[in-house]
């Protein structure tokens, strides 16, 4: 998508096009689309300066005094000062006032970090963890958040993050989730949405054990049931013996219930497979007289926000109806971009307030029933109609 808009706007912007030289300019300063480049995009906003746009102007004023930041800064950076050496990291890591750099971002963070600064040790933690500015590093990440757990709330989000996937520590639903509660507790709402998540996670895992422990206990009883028929039978006579032996065994047809014979099949809407209903991306359990589906981690964008996020639904059947209550659970939300005077620091304050807020979204309920062929008619919130087919 970038990468077409891109395209597009530089064409716009070659016939002299100001706003469109605008947006390029923002564009080789962002990496949107193209690679990150500062001087064409400085290239690009004088053009735009130059027709008379006005957001060029100002952007181009607030590049200049990046720059004259990071030539102070540095200079503080190369004495040993750790906050300075702090801001630097960022500013590469951010692309302000600099070319865009994890590697040199990774550099300074070290320097600070072996002066014992907090934030230098969290956020060297996520770079190791994300493996930006050079190699992966699970062990060494979770060394570093270890530092500074007891402080740092965005340093017990990510000792979560890595025993939920577990990576470089042994995957621990339990232990994520202690890490996620003590982030939240000191206000990094963040890690709500994970919390739920994970519980959601176990509980699934619970009804996953009982109903293979119910199936097991079924397949066990079957062969008792079939030895106490084999006895019954030699207490026949042997009249009636012969004349079963001419008669083929006859097999008992095994009746599934609607909510069975729903579970057994991939719904689609749309050439799309459905959320909140047995698919390729949503996986089902049984839970006293219903069904218990939780979807697999989804995404989708609200305005410059990644929304990360489940579906859980509850089915059940009365009167040739499938009835479902399902609801979102939004897990993540993600800014994808960042104003230029946003705050410089990735401190744990910067990370707490969501335009979208982690958690459960409301309730919706759709009536289904069955329809010619392949198919259900649906009926959602009693208002919104639509056909769902098998997959």
């Amino acid at each position: 998508m970038w990468e077409q808009l891109f395209e597009e706007q530089l064409a716009d912007a070659e016939n002299g096009d100001a706003d469109a030289q605008y947006e390029v300019g923002i564009m080789y300063l962002k990496g949107q689309g193209v690679q990150p480049d500062r001087a064409k995009a400085v290239s690009w906003l004088s053009k735009a300066s130059e027709s008379g746009n006005e957001q060029a102007e100002s952007k181009l004023r607030r590049i200049e005094e990046q720059e004259d930041k990071y030539q102070r800064m540095v200079k503080q950076a190369e004495t040993g000062d750790v906050k300075a050496q702090y801001d630097i990291a960022m500013m590469y890591l951010k692309g302000r006032g600099v070319e865009q750099s994890d590697k040199q971002a990774r550099y300074w963070l070290t320097k600070a970090a072996a002066r014992h600064d907090e934030k230098a040790i969290t956020r060297l933690g996520i770079l190791n963890y994300k493996g930006e500015g050079g190699k992966t590093d699970y062990k060494k990440a979770a060394k570093l958040f270890s530092q500074v757990s007891q402080n740092s709330t965005l340093a017990q989000y990510y000792l979560g993050e890595m025993y939920a996937e577990g990576s470089g520590v042994e995957k621990n639903h339990e232990t994520a989730i202690a890490w996620y509660k003590k982030a939240a507790e000191g206000g990094f709402d963040r890690a709500r949405g994970k919390i739920i998540n994970l519980e959601e996670e176990l509980k699934m895992i619970e009804r996953r054990k009982i109903n293979l422990a119910e199936k097991q206990v079924q397949e066990e009883q079957v062969p008792e049931k079939q030895l106490a028929s084999k006895k019954t039978q030699q207490k026949v006579v042997p009249q009636i013996q012969a004349s079963k032996s001419k008669t083929a065994p006859v097999r008992k047809k095994t009746v599934l219930s609607p909510l069975d014979k729903l579970a057994g099949k991939n719904w689609v809407r749309s050439n799309k497979p459905v959320e909140f209903l047995p698919s390729e991306i949503t996986s089902c359990e049984k839970e006293k007289e219903g069904l218990v589906c939780f979807s697999e981690i989804l995404k989708r964008m609200s305005g410059t926000q990644s929304v990360q996020y489940r579906v859980k639904s509850v089915i059940t059947s009365a009167q040739g109806l499938v009835l479902v209550s399902y609801k979102n659970l939004v897990i993540d939300v993600e800014e994808t971009q960042e104003a230029d005077d946003a705050p410089l620091g990735y401190d744990d304050e910067l990370e707490k307030g969501f335009s979208i807020r982690t958690g459960w979204t409301q309730e919706h309920v759709v009536e289904c029933k069955q329809a010619k062929g392949k198919s259900m008619d649906c009926m959602k919130n009693r208002t919104h109609a639509m056909e769902i087919v098998e997959g």
